[in-house]
């Protein structure tokens, strides 16, 4: 007799009705024992503020010309726009809002995960929308004051646009790209770069396939065309009251402050806080006081930052982006739950070691913190679990034929890699858990046919 087909009796509205439980129960546990403390990470109570005071701003008619696009430089609208309407929503209770706000959209995630991980072979899609209403990363990251969540939703969006568009190109689905990749960049610059590189790759797809035509050019020109309409606002007001044409001030501060340090680290072992320390006294030794111009003193940094990679050459920046990248894909979403993150221990980036390998080490093996040490290592359990089983969803995609689209979803992972570099944390890994979602479908999938047969 032939093997049976594996199926799911688990339906969609099931699964997603689960995964809003899950993300609204665990953040309302967290807020009845913790309060705010624990819907906040390290950066929450700055954007908290700020979108505080915004909120306060506009209802007394304190906004105007282009403060309407944030108070501060570091928030992009969106983010700035739905934490402030949360506080003009529900006063106090604006944080408890706003993550539930972000359970939702987490749990429309999931249905995008459906959705995507469909394209490739329906028998993938509820296996994947299962992995994604458990995955602990999403859950709690959906449950702190960050604006991963809803980037992340847009990221699903424009990913699953763009496979559609691979598939049976349109004017909606080019609409939908642009969109979704435009509504992202106001929530995070991360994905601007990528944007306008996958919109050629898609044109690229259709010129190898010998089917590209004139209304294909038109539609993703559209596309790009949203995109750097949602973007240049943001580089206008920049330039009206700075004079730069970027999109944020950000970029020397986490050269100088994050990469150099962790680069040296990997170097030769030294602490980064040192080179920290470091580089802070030679740019102001440089330049002197920091500048009312913000984008003035991210220039300075990334004088200071590139002139120190130059010295200490390409290999050991290599093995930081290495090290950064395996930690960023196998470090527990569990980690960065405030009542984890919030138990006294010393931190990762502050751990001793002669190198990152030994930091490592002694960060898994020889916490000062038992507790902490118990559910990391349940934790890279689980997740060394599932990268295996999404190992294996990679063999069922490739199977699928579909090859454009998984090279756009290897693509983004590396892309997203590199872009974190040396810098690690599940937060950081994000952006990518709708496309390791699908992996995980994909693969739970494949065994469970080959158990079958």
């Amino acid at each position: 007799m032939a093997a049976t087909q594996p199926s799911f009796r688990i339906t969609l509205p099931a699964v997603l009705l689960a995964a809003l439980a899950l993300r609204f129960g665990y953040a309302l546990i967290l807020y009845l024992t913790m309060g705010d403390d624990g819907l906040t990470g390290l950066d929450s109570l700055d954007y908290l503020r700020f979108a505080r005071t915004f909120a306060a701003d506009a209802a007394n008619g304190k906004i105007g010309g282009w403060q309407w696009l944030g108070v501060n430089l570091h928030m992009m609208p969106f983010f700035t726009w739905l934490l402030a309407a949360c506080f003009a929503i529900a006063g106090a209770f604006g944080p408890l809002l706003y993550v539930l706000v972000q359970g939702a959209v987490d749990t429309w995630t999931c249905l995008l995960v459906h959705r995507i991980a469909g394209h490739f072979d329906n028998r993938f899609a509820i296996p994947a929308a299962i992995a994604a209403a458990v995955n602990p990363t999403q859950i709690v990251m959906a449950g702190l004051v960050y604006s991963d969540t809803p980037f992340v939703a847009l990221v699903a969006l424009s990913m699953l646009a763009s496979l559609r568009w691979l598939q049976a190109p349109s004017t909606k689905t080019a609409g939908l790209i642009g969109i979704g990749l435009g509504a992202a960049a106001l929530f995070r610059v991360l994905i601007v770069p990528w944007g306008f590189v996958s919109i050629a790759f898609l044109a690229l797809v259709m010129l190898v396939r010998g089917q590209f035509r004139p209304h294909h050019a038109t539609q993703l020109a559209g596309a790009g065309i949203i995109l750097a309409l949602c973007v240049a606002p943001i580089m206008l007001r920049n330039h009206a009251q700075y004079g730069a044409l970027s999109l944020t001030p950000q970029g020397g501060m986490h050269l100088t402050r994050w990469i150099v340090p962790l680069v040296k680290e990997a170097k030769d072992g030294t602490p980064w806080d040192q080179t920290y320390a470091l580089m802070e006294k030679r740019t102001e030794e440089r330049f002197g006081p920091l500048s009312n111009n913000p984008f003035e003193n991210s220039r300075r940094y990334v004088e200071i930052g590139n002139e120190a990679m130059r010295e200490m050459g390409l290999l050991p920046a290599i093995k930081a982006w290495t090290f950064g990248a395996a930690i960023n894909m196998a470090s527990p979403g569990l980690l960065i739950s405030p009542p984890v993150s919030q138990l006294p221990r010393t931190g990762f980036f502050s751990t001793p070691g002669a190198g990152m390998a030994e930091k490592i080490v002694n960060f898994v093996f020889h916490s000062d913190n038992a507790r902490y040490a118990q559910l990391l290592l349940a934790g890279l359990a689980g997740v060394a679990l599932i990268r295996l089983i999404q190992l294996a969803g990679v063999a069922a995609l490739y199977r699928t034929g579909h090859m454009a689209a998984l090279f756009l979803c290897a693509a983004w992972i590396a892309y997203v890699l590199v872009i974190n570099g040396p810098v690690a944390s599940p937060k950081y890994r994000l952006p990518v858990e709708p496309v390791l979602n699908v992996l995980t479908g994909a693969g739970i999938a494949l065994l469970l046919r080959r158990k079958a047969a």
